[in-house]
């Protein structure tokens, strides 16, 4: 296996999927097939050496640029075409398949411009118009559909057909340039990269811990250690580390990240490149719409751990009670304010009046001047660095944010629509005509209870072992009935829903493989891997379980079962209590590192799938078309129920009449008469539950 000759010529990231590889099965009659060209040859040297060559002088790199070497990217191959001539002779063309956005590249000198593409972290792995190879007009991202919104519960386990039905086509010599990609660009990178989370998901980030206020009222308050936001992007990052740094990882350590090991030629005084993933994060809570904050892995943590957050259920009430205390304290200062400008109004009016209608100016509205102090003092757009640390200040603007968040887990959106070929070997005749029927569409992706879910993911399930049909499973294993089961996704379809008689109705339904945790050593315990279709082809080849534990299959091999949505209790994080991986929880293997941290709960316990999934799990029941709906509707809702509450407050304070439904509906409002803040919130406690 060809190893790279530089720990900079490391590729850090691939858009290659396996199943854009030509179909090598041929026999003795063919007129033409393809073969696979190993590493040893020296048409494959020649790739190694140009595209080594090529990022080299990119990189400024202090090598012989002719000396060095790079394997091809993850997912990528080289084939050799053989072609009967008339002549009795046979052509051999050579090609790199892999590339999602192309048929192939013919040449180093064709693909070393996407070679540069794919080292160039900063733009985007689903956006190949930013590219300047010949094939860069392919990079299209698809859009999802949706043909109907209602999600309904009946479901069970059935043994099905076995075989994927993802879209997948093999490559022929006459296939257009321009195919479209059988694979998300951004599903391969994330399934491959293994990171523990995902763009667009949202996530909890450790901040300065703000201290609550010592007196005897707002003793249930918790202090706040962490605050919600989206993730925004997680770009791939490089440094230089030299040797004899003691902050940074050594030569050795930075070949060790990529799974190999530094050649003796690199000599210990040499600089070293190191890569790392960087979260770019946007807060929630009526920040600037730009601000981004950077965190480190180990300063982030899943949404669903928040039940062990700021005080969990008990401290998110108080949270919401004392926030409505702070606004109405707020509202009381204010008012003497507002009544002076209404008063200096009510005169400017009446001047007004007395003028020539040609001369008369424009006199801003009551609703004007009593919104003032809302965009003023409680929905100024700041960024997050410029917020006090003072509880009082904060109080607000979290539960603000943390009303927002419970609304975006309450919605769902299906990813990504696979378009199915009418002759696709891969689906069964049954699945075939409900498709072409439109009674099933199937899809790459899921945004369930602000997680991001792809095809090949592994998720928790809202069941307890106990409640799995034992005559159709494999035996529990072992302490298996106190711990989670899971799905390994091999198909995402909305379905329409029999269940209606009189109308269409639809289900978001999941096929796959079913696990539960069982420890290591137990008979048929294994990683989990693909089953259909095999490793080779299979996007993430192993996941890891916890420490100490292994994954053990409970359905048949030549069998799946079905799943239905509202089902998934959420992703699962098998690491999440490794000290190495976050800074907060304190890891059962270090048990005397507690600085600074907490011991983990039940919830905590339940992401890392050593609880049942019924402990914490998603409750996403509105669906919405995608992200960017999901996001847009939860925060103008929730900020809109805000400032209606404020101004029922303000207008009470001031001596103003209260609005009547249709007046608020005329003047923007969405939620007609306001209630009480803790209303407004939905309990904040509440919204912990599944």
């Amino acid at each position: 296996m060809v190893k790279p000759s530089h720990p900079a010529l490391v590729w850090p990231r691939s858009d290659g999927d396996p199943s854009r590889w030509p179909d090598t099965t041929h026999n003795p009659s063919d007129e033409s097939w393809f073969e696979e060209v190993g590493d040893d040859s020296a048409r494959f040297e020649s790739y190694s050496s140009g595209i080594a060559k090529h990022l080299a002088i990119e990189l400024k790199l202090n090598v012989d640029p002719t000396a060095q070497r790079i394997p091809m990217p993850e997912g990528y191959k080289l084939f050799v075409h053989r072609k009967k001539q008339s002549s009795g002779e046979i052509r051999q063309d050579f090609y790199l398949y892999g590339t999602t956005h192309a048929a192939k590249f013919r040449s180093v000198p064709e693909f070393v411009d996407h070679a540069s593409w794919l080292f160039d972290t900063s733009k985007p792995l689903d956006d190949h118009s930013t590219c300047t190879c010949r094939y860069n007009k392919a990079g299209t991202q698809r859009r999802q559909s949706m043909p109907g919104s209602a999600s309904k519960r009946p479901s069970g386990s059935s043994p099905l057909k076995e075989g994927s039905a993802k879209k997948k086509r093999a490559v022929t010599e006459t296939e257009e340039d321009f195919a479209p990609a059988a694979v998300v660009p951004e599903r391969a990178e994330e399934l491959r990269s293994q990171r523990r989370f995902r763009r667009g998901e949202l996530i909890w980030f450790r901040i300065n811990t703000i201290a609550p206020p010592t007196n005897a009222s707002t003793s249930n308050l918790s202090p706040i250690t962490h605050w919600p936001g989206l993730v925004s992007n997680v770009p791939l990052k490089s440094r230089i580390v030299n040797s004899g740094d003691t902050a940074s990882a050594s030569a050795s350590s930075a070949w060790t990240l990529f799974g190999g090991s530094a050649p003796s030629s690199l000599k210990q005084s040499e600089s070293n490149i190191v890569h790392y993933y960087e979260y770019h994060i946007r807060p929630l809570g009526m920040f600037n719409a730009k601000d981004e904050l950077i965190k480190d892995s180990k300063d982030i943590l899943p949404w669903q751990v928040g039940n062990e957050l700021l005080g969990g259920e008990r401290g998110w009430d108080s949270i919401g009670h004392y926030a409505e205390k702070i606004l109405k304290g707020g509202v009381k200062k204010e008012s003497s304010k507002v009544k002076d400008s209404l008063k200096d109004r009510e005169e400017k009016e009446k001047e007004e009046q007395a003028k020539e209608e040609q001369e008369r100016q424009e006199i801003p509205s009551v609703e004007a001047l009593l919104e003032k102090g809302w965009k003023s003092n409680w929905a100024k757009r700041i960024k997050f660095i410029e917020m006090s640390n003072n509880y009082e200040d904060v109080v607000f603007r979290l539960s603000v944010a943390l009303k927002t968040g419970s609304s975006i887990t309450n919605s769902w959106a299906q990813t990504d629509k696979i378009e199915v070929l009418s002759n696709d070997q891969d689906i069964s005749a049954e699945d075939m005509a409900a498709i072409l029927d439109q009674r099933k569409t199937l899809y790459q992706g899921l945004w369930w209870g602000g997680e991001r879910i792809w095809l090949d993911d592994l998720v928790r399930l809202k069941k307890n072992r106990k409640d799995l049909p034992s005559g159709e499973l494999e035996k529990p294993s072992d302490g298996a009935m106190d711990r989670g089961v899971f799905l390994k996704i091999r198909l995402i379809a909305i379905e329409v829903n029999t269940s209606f008689p009189t109308s269409t109705g639809w289900r978001c339904i999941l096929y796959g493989d079913l696990f539960e945790l069982a420890k290591e050593g137990t008979p048929g315990a294994e990683p989990t891997q693909a089953t259909n279709g095999g490793t080779d082809d299979s996007l993430v080849r192993f996941y890891k379980p916890p420490r100490g534990f292994a994954y053990k299959q409970l359905n048949e091999a030549a069998s799946e079962v079905t799943v239905d949505i509202i089902d998934v209790a959420g992703r699962v994080y098998p690491d999440l209590l490794d000290s190495t991986t976050q800074n907060w929880f304190i890891d059962s293997s270090k048990p005397n590192e507690k600085e600074g941290r907490v011991a983990p709960g039940e919830g905590a316990l339940a992401l890392a799938g050593l609880r049942s999934g019924t402990t914490v799990a998603s409750k996403s029941s509105d669906w919405e078309e995608d992200l960017y709906s999901i996001v847009q509707k939860t925060t103008r809702l929730t900020e809109i129920s805000m400032k209606d509450y404020y101004l029922s407050l303000l207008r009470e304070e001031v001596g103003l009449p209260r609005l009547s439904t249709m007046q608020q509906n005329g003047n923007g409002a969405g939620n007609g008469q306001a209630g009480t803040l803790a209303e407004v919130l939905g309990e904040l406690g509440g919204a912990l539950k599944a």
